[in-house]
């Protein structure tokens, strides 16, 4: 069994490479409907074939030149357990978004997902920043957490006019990243779960939370939420922290 995935330079996270989100969530319908785990294994090429091999687990993503193949991530069906989290509403993380950093403060203004650098129509523009409690907002968390307005565009719905897999798995991607709030990080591992993909053109509410560390591991979970609070999509994440010029390493 052989299927073959193309990252288009558009979905970059680092400016050479895929964004992990994206790129695993993309893959990840290669192993059908249902929650999936992606163990990233190498910095995810642009513009090139990549070829999925059955494994005894799942699936094994690989460049696709049988003389210097590169393993570039895993993927098997996973169980995950829907978080007990809460949206902060609409205004609550619009508030949050509005002081996200610029893109001369970003480590990759450029990300697909959450680039200030990137137009609108062009990146997700997914600007993720700590819950403020301005009057009125309450966090109905008992944590912190980080939140963001996301407004699909149109461009990102599939043949049913609903929202594609491989964005919403993006979207829950990058403000993994802001509530670990630890750079240089690298995402390692991820697994998620869509409940119902809406269509583009509503508002939806992006949330994420550390979840703990363990020597260089860092672990947080995210949600997508509707602007009327209903859960779409969670995932739990592995982020990994490097030297400022280390290579990816296997998690």
């Amino acid at each position: 069994m052989t299927d073959t995935i193309r990252i288009a330079s558009r979905f970059n996270g680092p400016v050479a490479s895929g964004n992990g989100g994206y790129s695993a969530g993309l893959a990840a319908q290669l192993l059908g409907k249902g929650a999936a785990e992606a163990t990233l294994r190498a910095a995810i090429p642009l513009e090139q074939t990549l070829r999925a091999h059955a494994t005894d687990t799942g699936l094994d993503i690989m460049t696709d030149d049988a003389a210097t193949r590169i393993l570039v991530m895993s993927l098997k069906p996973a169980r995950l357990e829907a978080p007990r989290v809460k949206s902060p509403g609409l205004v609550a993380a619009e508030v949050a978004a509005a002081t996200f950093r610029s893109a001369d403060e970003h480590v990759l203004p450029t990300c697909f997902v959450c680039g200030p650098a990137r137009a609108a129509g062009d990146g997700m523009r997914i600007f993720p920043d700590w819950l403020k409690d301005p009057a009125g907002v309450d966090n109905p968390n008992m944590f912190p957490i980080v939140a963001a307005p996301w407004t699909p565009t149109p461009d990102l719905a599939d043949a049913t006019g609903r929202i594609a897999p491989e964005f919403l798995w993006a979207a829950l991607d990058c403000p993994g990243a802001f509530a670990v709030d630890k750079e240089p990080i690298v995402l390692g591992r991820m697994s998620a779960q869509i409940l119902e993909r809406p269509r583009p053109d509503r508002p939806i509410i992006a949330i994420a939370w550390s979840a703990g560390h363990e020597r260089r591991k860092h672990f947080a979970g995210t949600a997508l939420f509707s602007d009327a609070g209903d859960l779409l999509a969670f995932s739990e994440q592995t982020w990994i922290q490097i030297d400022q010029h280390a290579h990816m390493k296997e998690v």
